[in-house]
């Protein structure tokens, strides 16, 4: 499959803004697949489209198309091949009228909903191309998602059985789990729970009065953030006289709704809605995987690996590995992997797939010497449960862990720095639930970075990315987990009582409550943390856009440095640190960092979190 792209002269005709945009989708969809450039009419009059070709094509204002990309539109739809029109402005919503019926990549809309800037039309180029890529290689795409309904049985069970009945409806669309349904008797329930979630494409969370008083609730959230999985979170019932919760998912609800209207879930949208939605969020997770296959890569680049396509199509590719077995004087054969990359965790049924369509590639099992490569890799978003090395050939597995642990096994010994802490600094800007989701993976990522690389991640207490990185730092340091972790926590907001449960989760630092006043203690908290003696550098992700008051990350910001601590600002999550990072490209001032102006540029637009904190913690010594 390859990608053809129409050049925006030949609809548009000559624009600045059109010729950026295609220049960097262009650049970006190169590192992933064969993108065949039309530019002129002679390669539109010439051009032959296959159907399974993916065509982008930018919209115009006017419906005056010349012939030949008519001719091409036209071809486009008799071989059935994928159209993606693509809006850069309000007036240019509408495709021509011969594609009509399918619906524009708006750009304008997708800068006002995540809260960015026209400076950032890059970030938009990126998403853009994650969409592509999810046409151009299907297995990172979900067709039949995986649902599970995490609820409070008190006051939620009559309404997480309306919604399990309604998506049982849909069973062509999704599968759905639910405690009392799906569980046995006789089950670990606990368990069950656990291996349900790290099955699910998303987790749709009906947050009833009571949900806070449930110790089931909290754990499917708090393991589900450890996952990184997408939760669409579904407020019931009235603002008032509700138990607060424990594990708070996001920044706010995607969906809010009345008792009543559970009543009327049959012939209302909400259900196709939140179908919608989880497609949307899991879509852009699942091209994450694309992003940790950038790091493999980029060891591939460096000559540090060898990286062999198989099927492009079906994301198969094969590693050979320099062997690394010391006082052996004679010639060692490279290890050999090969993996396949899934836009979702890998099920049973792919695992008993994998065997005969590599076979069908080449790779046939001996039946004395067995396979011919030392492991074969279903690789997908998440890590396995399994704490316990495989013993087969052929595992499941997440794409993150095997690339982290193919930078272990390559990384030479070097001094390191003496300082192990990172400080991650973060909120949700007041942008659409949906993009909820970019912050929670940014915080992921930088967070299992710092931990992969035996680091600390230091934190002010944040209701939803506590959770993420103490359910994190347990899974990926089992044996340290409480000194990989310094949170900080004023006691303004928590009694005595939390600060003694939290201690046996991580390395709690309480600062005083000042006068009552929350400005105050919140100051002296943030002092606090970035005089923590660990501290190496802070990263810093969103945040609110006040206008009264000074955002919490601009504080911070000033905190660090005044201590000299270098700091480096995430533009593309949107919020406060999008403007942060704008304004300090656009001042050309002092770099409050080592990197480059162009590596401070790509902090700005890249939505390639773990490879921008690959490249951070490089520069820092880690």
């Amino acid at each position: 499959m390859s990608v053809i792209l129409i050049h925006p002269n030949l609809t548009i005709g000559n624009d600045t803004v059109a010729e950026s945009f295609y220049h960097v989708l262009r650049t970006e969809l190169e590192e992933h697949t064969d993108v065949r450039g039309l530019k002129t009419a002679m390669h539109l009059h010439s051009v032959s489209i296959q159907s399974d070709e993916v065509l982008i094509i930018f919209n115009k204002q006017t419906e005056d198309y010349s012939q030949n990309v008519l001719y091409v539109l036209r071809q486009a739809l008799e071989t059935n091949c994928t159209i993606i029109p693509v809006s850069l402005y309000q007036q240019t919503r509408s495709p021509a009228d011969m594609i009509g019926h399918i619906q524009s990549f708006d750009v304008v809309d997708q800068l006002r909903q995540r809260r960015l800037t026209e400076k950032n039309r890059d970030t938009v180029a990126f998403s853009l191309t994650r969409l592509i890529m999810s046409k151009v290689q299907p297995t990172m795409s979900v067709e039949r998602m995986d649902l599970f309904i995490s609820h409070r049985r008190a006051d939620g069970e009559e309404i997480a059985a309306e919604f399990y009945n309604e998506f049982r409806k849909r069973v062509n669309e999704v599968e759905t789990f639910r405690d009392l349904i799906s569980i046995k008797v006789g089950q670990n329930a606990q368990e069950e729970i656990e291996k349900s979630l790290y099955k699910s494409d998303a987790v749709i969370f009906i947050d009833t009065p009571l949900c806070g008083e449930s110790i089931w609730v909290e754990k499917e959230l708090q393991i589900a953030l450890g996952l990184n999985l997408p939760i669409i979170w579904v407020k019931v019932g009235a603002a008032e006289n509700r138990v607060e919760l424990k594990v708070i998912p996001g920044g706010s609800p995607h969906y809010k709704i009345e008792n009543s209207e559970i009543n009327d879930l049959e012939s209302s949208n909400l259900i196709d809605d939140i179908i919608h939605k989880a497609f949307q969020l899991s879509r852009t997770n699942a091209m994450t995987v694309i992003d940790h296959f950038n790091r493999i890569q980029q060891l591939a680049s460096s000559k540090q690996i060898n990286l062999i396509p198989i099927n492009k199509k079906n994301m198969i590719y094969r590693v050979e590995i320099p062997r690394v077995i010391k006082g052996l004087n004679y010639y060692q054969r490279p290890l050999s992997h090969v993996f396949q990359l899934f836009g979702r965790n890998p099920k049973d049924e792919d695992r008993n797939s994998f065997e005969p369509l590599i076979s069908d590639l080449g790779f046939l099992l001996h039946p004395d010497l067995g396979y011919h490569f030392d492991s074969g890799l279903l690789l997908g978003p998440s890590a396995s449960l399994s704490t316990v090395p495989p013993t087969q050939p052929i595992c499941i597995d997440s794409v993150d862990e095997y690339v982290t642990s193919l930078q272990k096994y390559l990384s030479s010994d070097k001094n390191k720095t003496p300082k192990k802490g990172i400080i991650i600094s973060g909120a949700f800007p007041d942008y659409e639930p949906e993009f909820q989701q970019q912050l929670t993976d940014a915080v992921f990522s930088f967070s299992k970075a710092v931990l992969d690389k035996g680091g600390i991640v230091i934190f002010g207490s944040h209701p939803t990315f506590q959770h993420l990185i103490l359910d994190l730092a347990r899974r990926q340091r089992p044996d340290d987990y409480i000194n990989a972790v310094h949170m900080y926590i004023s006691k303004y907001f928590v009694t005595q009582a939390t600060i003694n449960e939290l201690t046996n989760k991580a390395t709690i630092y309480a600062t005083d409550n000042i006068k009552d006043n929350r400005a105050e203690s919140l100051t002296s908290m943030r002092k606090a943390m970035i005089s923590d003696e660990e501290v190496a550098g802070i990263v810093l992700l969103g945040g609110k856009q006040h206008v009264d008051i000074k955002p919490g990350i601009d504080e911070e910001l000033e905190l660090a440095k005044h201590k000299g601590i270098p700091a480096f600002i995430i533009g593309s999550v949107g919020g406060r640190s999008s403007e942060l990072a704008q304004e300090m490209i656009e001042s050309g001032g002092k770099s409050i960092n080592t990197l480059t102006k162009e590596q401070n540029h790509k902090l700005l637009t890249s939505l390639d979190y773990r490879s921008l904190a690959d490249e951070i913690l490089q520069t820092l010594g880690f």
